[in-house]
C-alpha cells in the first residue's frame, strides 16, 4: 500500500442538479438523488492544509468541471442551465473531501489528459 500525495474530492450532485436534469430531459428515467450520487466523479487535487483551500481550488476551475459534469449526461447544450455561474455550480454540487489517498498497487498510474484546460 502506498500513500498518494493528493487529496481526493468526490463531487456530488444536489437536489437542484436532479431537478434540472429531470426538466432538461423528459425521457430521463425516474432517478433519485441517491441513485445519481452513488457513482460520482472523483478528482485528485493537490494536498491542502484546509478544506477551504480545496473549495477555492474548485472555485478557480468550476466552469470546466461544471461543463464536464453536465455533458456527461448527454443533454444538448441548448438544454443546459442558463445560469452556469460559480454560485449555480455550488447549488448543483457539493464536495466530499478525503485527505488520505492510498494506492493498493505498486504499478505506476497511467495518466491520460481529459480536459487540458483544467490545469
Amino acid at each position: 500500500m502506498y500513500f498518494v500525495d493528493r487529496t481526493a474530492v468526490v463531487l456530488k450532485p444536489t437536489a437542484n442538479f436532479l431537478a434540472w436534469l429531470k426538466q432538461a430531459d423528459e425521457n430521463m428515467p425516474d432517478l433519485t438523488l441517491e441513485q445519481i450520487r452513488s457513482n460520482c466523479s472523483v478528482f485528485l487535487v493537490p494536498q491542502f492544509d484546509e478544506p477551504e483551500a480545496v473549495v477555492s481550488y474548485f472555485d478557480e476551475r468550476y466552469q470546466t468541471i461544471f461543463e464536464a459534469e453536465i455533458s456527461g449526461w448527454d443533454i444538448p447544450r441548448s438544454q443546459w442551465p442558463t445560469d452556469m455561474s460559480l454560485k449555480a455550480f455550488w447549488e448543483y454540487f457539493e464536495v466530499e473531501i478525503h485527505d488520505m489517498v492510498l494506492d493498493m498497487e505498486e504499478a505506476e498510474l497511467n495518466i491520460t489528459p481529459v480536459f487540458d484546460n483544467m490545469m
